[in-house]
C-alpha cells in the first residue's frame, strides 16, 4: 500500500486553496481583476480534477466513483452566505445571467436566472472542504477522498465549472463595472 499522498493530490489541495484564497479575498480588488483571477483557476481546477488518474488500489480507469463521505464539510453555511454575498456585491449587475443548460429550463416558458458569485461560492466550498480534508486524512484514506471528489466532479461540480467559465469570460470581456 502507498504510504504517502499522490504528487496530483497535493498539487490538486494546493490549486483548490490558491482558488478559495483568491475568492475570499475578492472585495480587495477591482471587479474585473477579479473576474480575471476566476478566469485563470477555473479552467485549472476542471484540468485538474478530470486528469486525476486512479489512485492506489483504485485501479480502473472506467470505474464509477463513489460518494463515500470522505470529504468533511468545513465551510458553514454562515460563511458560504457572507462569501456569496461579497462576490455579488463585487459582480453587481454582472452577478446574474441567463443559463440556457439549466435542468429547470426545459419545463420553464421564462429564462431561467442564475448567479455567478453563488456558482463561484459552490466551487469554493468544494475546493476548500477538498483542501481540509487533504490536511486532515492519512495517505491510506486518500483513495476514497479522491474518489468523492470525482463523484462530485461527476454530478455537478463540472457542469458549475464550465457555466461560471462562460459567464465569467463574458463579464470579463463585454461587462461594464460600476467603478471603472
Amino acid at each position: 500500500m502507498n504510504n504517502s499522498i499522490s504528487p496530483a493530490a497535493l498539487s490538486l489541495a494546493g490549486l483548490a486553496l490558491e482558488y478559495c484564497k483568491a475568492v475570499a479575498s475578492c472585495g480587495d480588488d477591482e471587479p474585473r481583476l477579479f473576474v480575471r483571477e476566476v478566469l485563470r483557476y477555473l479552467p485549472r481546477i476542471y484540468i485538474t480534477v478530470s486528469d486525476l488518474k486512479p489512485y492506489g488500489e483504485d485501479t480502473d480507469a472506467d470505474a464509477e466513483p463513489d460518494e463515500t463521505g470522505l470529504i468533511y464539510d468545513t465551510v458553514t453555511e454562515d460563511q458560504y452566505n457572507q462569501l456569496r454575498s461579497l462576490m455579488s456585491t463585487v459582480l453587481g449587475e454582472n452577478d446574474m445571467y441567463l443559463d440556457t443548460p439549466v435542468e429547470e429550463m426545459r419545463f420553464s416558458d421564462t429564462p431561467v436566472a442564475v448567479s455567478l458569485a453563488e456558482q463561484l461560492a459552490d466551487i469554493y466550498q468544494t475546493m476548500a472542504d477538498f483542501a481540509a480534508t487533504v490536511g486532515q486524512v492519512t495517505p491510506d484514506m486518500m483513495p476514497e477522498v479522491l474518489s468523492e471528489l470525482k463523484y462530485r466532479f461527476a454530478s455537478y461540480l463540472s457542469d458549475t465549472i464550465c457555466s461560471a467559465l462562460r459567464a465569467a469570460n463574458y463579464v470579463y470581456h463585454h461587462a461594464t463595472f460600476d467603478q471603472e
